[in-house]
């Protein structure tokens, strides 16, 4: 288990490197940490992401990280339920009991990677430039941490649950797979909006969209430190509402995640020695 922290905590630490050099790129030398925060988000210096597929692109590879992260938590809970199928259940059939302690551990997981991943971006970039700290660039980052944390967990947690019935490799192609839909999607409501000329609007496409919830500068806020750093109209939901939808979706997630592991045998059907 050691080595597993000791690997994600590596991960994070390039990650954050790479997501500062990339996206952190202010004009004169000189930003804030609220606009940081917005650019490692999607933001491209002060103007918000926008929907042509270059900058999606650019979007798709900020979550490069958390693939990463996905990819190896990802199959952390599965690969110690093939073993508990084997060694444990048949002595200690709580099943639900030993789920909640290895999502316990995947949520601690997450959590600190998000954590070491901001604290190197933004160290990175006080040593490139000079950064502000500002108040609304410490709330901001506090809503990033929590957003990707929680979007993150879902994904993984996704990959280990579908892993029980695709096999690994699979799963996290198809949950990766998944978020790059969503991605393109977004460039595909731009198309929309367009073609029917004021028929329809971003803000009621672009809520539907549960990647467009990662991009803080899409939001607004009731806080009145926060709300001016905001400038886009394209969500009409506020961080707050985001943020607890992606909480929601989490439980309901790990529920479900509780319920297969409680009625599914892998002794009857292991994908991974099928496939090997």
């Amino acid at each position: 288990m050691k080595h597993k922290y000791q690997l994600l905590s590596a991960i994070a630490l390039v990650g954050g490197v790479y997501l500062s050099v990339m996206y952190i790129n202010p004009y004169g030398g000189k930003t804030t940490l609220s606009e940081a925060i917005l650019q490692l988000s999607g933001s491209r210096g002060h103007f918000v992401l926008g929907f042509s597929l270059s900058e999606l692109a650019a979007f798709a590879m900020r979550l490069f990280p958390s693939f990463i992260f996905e990819a190896y938590a990802g199959i952390m809970l599965y690969r110690h339920f093939c073993t508990a199928s084997i060694y444990v259940f048949s002595r200690y059939p709580h099943r639900v009991k030993w789920y909640m302690g290895e999502v316990f551990h995947l949520s601690v997981a997450v959590c600190g990677f998000h954590l070491l991943l901001l604290a190197t971006a933004v160290l990175t970039a006080a040593v490139r430039y000079e950064l502000e700290i500002d108040h609304a660039g410490i709330v901001l980052i506090g809503y990033h941490f929590l957003i990707f944390s929680a979007w993150t967990y879902i994904m993984a947690l996704l990959v280990n649950l579908l892993a029980i019935y695709l096999g690994s490799s699979t799963a996290y192609a198809s949950v990766v797979s998944g978020q790059l839909v969503c991605i393109v999607l977004l460039n595909l409501i731009d198309l929309l909006v367009s073609y029917y000329d004021g028929g329809l609007s971003y803000e009621n496409l672009v809520v539907w969209n549960p990647i467009a919830h990662l991009v803080l500068g899409w939001h607004d806020s009731d806080m009145g430190i926060v709300d001016p750093t905001l400038t886009s109209s394209y969500m009409q939901l506020g961080l707050n509402i985001s943020l607890i939808l992606f909480l929601l979706f989490a439980i309901v997630t790990t529920f479900v995640g509780a319920f297969i592991i409680k009625k599914h045998d892998l002794l009857v059907s292991d994908l991974e020695m099928e496939a090997a």
